[in-house]
């Protein structure tokens, strides 16, 4: 009767490929959430879904929800990697926002169709659907999922993940670039992350070192040293790094996690593969 996590991925911008990027993981960012009630969500859809599809294939055949923070392509491009959508016994629906250019209709069906993709997604025999996020939010099992606009360029939506059946919570927000927001965006932000109590996760863009960040303003990303200020801010204790830079490698990354710890000891950065209990 847990919410429980796993990493499918928590690389940005492209994959990372070597022996260099085995402890963290190379691939793009993916993560399943299995409710208390085995409700099975998927947030984002980057190469780390192919690994997701590992883990839920033993599972029993049913529905999952994927639910897109936005469309850029290393958070859609594991779409073409998930043998369930070829296995008639698995319904999948895929919920997102709708940006200026389009939503999430049309982001997968261009993907999975000509010239991307040989196989159109209406050939697959999965029962695929496709649904707006509306305002206010949406419901999976007993998972209550609510959103929250951030600063990213072309848009992105942060979430925040509620488990009826245990009490545990959740806010995924990757792709925010938190020294680009107004002062509504961090109203906003922060009572997603309080409201109705501090949520017992946070997993969020960690993709630069303050010292880098300067370098890429614009870039639509932000600092380990920002994301654990709104942590600490928001009164979350434990905070799950993720984003993580392409070129970052196991070193790298092992140094940041222990700077991370020395200014928040709850602290830590994301290793695709690994299951992680929520609350509790």
């Amino acid at each position: 009767m847990n919410l429980r996590l796993f990493i499918g991925g928590m690389r940005g911008s492209r994959p990372a490929i070597g022996s260099g990027f085995d402890e963290f993981g190379g691939d793009t960012t993916s993560l399943l959430l299995v409710g208390s009630r085995d409700e099975r969500l998927i947030l984002d859809a980057g190469t780390g879904l192919r690994t997701i599809a590992d883990e839920l294939a033993p599972m029993e055949p049913g529905e999952v929800t994927i639910l897109f923070s936005h469309y850029h392509l290393d958070h859609l491009v594991g779409l073409v990697m998930n043998p369930l959508f070829y296995r008639s016994e698995w319904s999948f629906r895929f919920v997102g926002p709708t940006f200026a250019d389009g939503g999430v209709r049309e982001a997968i069906t261009k993907l999975l169709a000509q010239p991307y993709w040989p196989i159109s997604w209406k050939q697959m025999t999965a029962k695929l659907e496709f649904a707006k996020f509306p305002v206010g939010g949406i419901a999976v099992g007993g998972l209550r999922i609510r959103e929250c606009p951030v600063p990213h360029p072309g848009g992105s939506f942060a979430y925040r993940v509620d488990d009826a059946g245990c009490g545990a919570s959740m806010v995924f927000a990757t792709d925010i670039e938190w020294k680009q927001r107004t002062p509504a965006n961090e109203a906003a932000f922060l009572a997603l992350c309080r409201e109705p109590s501090p949520a017992d996760l946070l997993v969020i863009d960690a993709h630069f070192g303050d010292v880098d960040q300067k370098a890429f303003a614009g870039w639509g990303h932000s600092s380990r040293e920002d994301c654990l200020a709104i942590a600490a801010k928001a009164g979350i204790g434990r905070v799950l790094l993720g984003h993580h830079a392409p070129e970052a490698d196991d070193e790298k990354l092992q140094a940041a996690e222990r700077q991370a710890k020395q200014l928040s000891p709850g602290a830590s950065l994301a290793r695709a593969g690994q299951w992680l209990t929520v609350g509790g």
